[in-house]
């Protein structure tokens, strides 16, 4: 995509094309954003291994460190480069030291971003940066056979070779430089974002060595003070006649030394690498307490833990609720919330008999319904043990979009008044659908203006969009107080592509 996009912006393209990297500067903003709480949650990791054994992980926790401080000095010489560049045209573009691309005004500027990264050297020293980053990762390394997958990621993520799909702006003959392929000839908008691209880069890689140097600590050999008893069900809450199952073992335990798991009736369980296997099943709907001890042999000693927990067992349901109203209505996204009780959502799955839904977040859905359906049905799945289990289906009713009113300056119907002043700065003729539960945007196709000319005669003037055109503005301009113009044969479309015939606007002249 930024090969196609880059490409696109040697050219002399429109100003849709440079608003489109504001969609993806944004997006690769929010990656990064991800990138960089994984990467927190993995340094948390090293701290945590760190205070359980010092003398194991120090070397590696000193590792992910330089780890940071080398690729928080790449991320933000990036951010430097971003900022000098959009500040030289739009400082207000910049806030709390970031640039947000959405605000800059000049988007298309080719100039400053040359100037700054290829006059002013930038760009040199930029990939100089990328290359040592580059070096110092791999030498982090030792096995690079071993860890040829690691090894391949960082050469091609932090590559500075010009790639053969970026040689097409190059003279003929002439092998362009990194620098001169991704910084001179191209728009301010495309050049933040492929810096932006960069920083994700960074952040990326950043994560793959930090699993690296993890995977180097071998957690089996960390020492134990505190046994703690776990019991881990595959679900809290399961259906009548289902099976419930639950694994029981101690927290950080010894793969060698297999505990003992008893429950309170005198049943001893099966173990499975060091986990008891409890499972059991219920008809009878309510809540299932139970519990037992876990034991094992430490240092010539017994030592046991007792445990307790619970699961619940219900029927089989499920809800489908339209979050708009009790309708779909056809040519907009129609909000769904869906929910199987107990299931995780992972494993709710929603189908629709005609036309199509997709998930948009935790429970929630959109729904397209179909043509020609007066209903369409929503199945709720559940992955049940390895199987789909039909949850539950419901009908819901199928509607065209409403009839929106036409309108200018509010006026929607015969009882409008205003000034020859006003109406010669009408703009645009507005079709609203008032009192609907969702927001659409109709747009006006054409329209006529109808005004009475000398001898009392009738006449017209088109307008082919929702604009009023120089002519229409011309006559507004020759009315006086007391005579009326019309605005009639207005014509809309909304999201679902139909074209209707709107209401007709008669004004007064005030």
């Amino acid at each position: 995509m930024y090969l196609v996009l880059t490409a696109m912006l040697a050219l002399n393209v429109a100003k849709e094309v440079l608003d489109a990297f504001t969609l993806v500067d944004g997006g690769l903003t929010t990656t990064i954003q991800n990138f960089a709480a994984k990467n927190e949650g993995l340094y948390s990791k090293f701290n945590i291994a760190y205070e359980q054994n010092p003398e194991k992980v120090g070397d590696w926790k000193t590792k992910a460190e330089e780890l940071k401080t080398r690729s928080d000095e790449l991320y933000e010489f990036m951010n430097e480069c971003k900022v000098e560049i959009v500040s030289k045209k739009d400082e207000e573009a910049i806030h709390d030291g970031e640039v947000h691309l959405a605000d800059v005004g000049v988007k298309d500027d080719t100039n400053t971003p040359a100037e700054v990264m290829i006059l002013n050297k930038k760009g040199a020293e930029l990939k100089q940066k990328i290359e040592d980053h580059r070096e110092f990762l791999l030498s982090m390394i030792d096995e690079k056979e071993k860890y040829g997958g690691i090894v391949e990621t960082l050469e091609a993520t932090l590559s500075t070779e010009v790639p053969e799909d970026l040689h097409l702006h190059a003279k003929k003959g002439v092998t362009p430089t990194w620098e001169s392929t991704y910084f001179e000839h191209l728009p301010l908008a495309s050049v933040i974002t492929i810096l932006s691209k960069m920083q994700g880069d960074v952040r990326n890689v950043e994560a793959e060595m930090l699993n690296f140097l993890l995977g180097q600590i071998d957690a089996g050999d960390f020492k134990v003070n505190v046994i703690t008893p776990v019991v881990i069900p595959n679900s809290n809450y399961v259906f009548t006649g289902q099976e419930y199952r639950a694994r029981v073992f101690l927290a950080a335990y010894d793969s060698t030394n297999i505990p003992e798991v008893e429950l309170e009736d005198g049943t001893i369980l099966e173990t499975d690498a060091g986990m008891g296997i409890y499972s059991t099943t219920y008809n009878n709907i309510g809540i299932r307490k139970w519990g037992g001890t876990i034991s094992i042999e430490q240092d010539g000693q017994i030592t046991s833990k007792p445990f307790t927990a619970e699961f619940e067992v219900g029927q089989a349901t499920a809800t489908v609720s339209a979050t708009g109203m009790n309708v779909f209505y056809r040519g907009i996204p129609n909000p769904v919330a869906i929910s199987a009780g107990g299931v995780p959502e992972s494993d709710v799955q929603a189908r629709i008999s005609s036309g199509n839904i997709r998930r948009t977040g935790v429970g929630r859905y959109e729904v397209k319904p179909g043509v020609g359906r007066d209903v369409a049905t929503v199945s709720v799945y559940a992955n049940v043990d390895g199987s789909q289990k039909l949850m539950t289906r419901q009908d819901f009713r199928v509607y065209d979009l409403p009839k929106p009113d036409a309108k200018v300056q509010g006026i929607a119907g015969s009882e409008g008044a205003l000034t020859v002043g006003r109406l010669s700065q009408l703009q645009v003729v507005d079709a609203e659908a008032e009192d609907f539960v969702f927001e659409v945007d109709y747009t006006v196709q054409s329209f006529e203006v109808a005004f009475q000319g000398q001898g009392g005669i009738w006449s017209s003037l088109p307008s082919n969009g929702e604009r009023f055109t120089s002519q229409q503005k011309a006559i507004f301009r020759q009315l006086r107080s007391g005579q009326r113009i019309m605005i009639e044969k207005v014509k809309a479309s909304g999201p679902d592509g139909v074209v209707r015939n709107l209401n007709s606007i008669t004004i007064t002249v005030r």
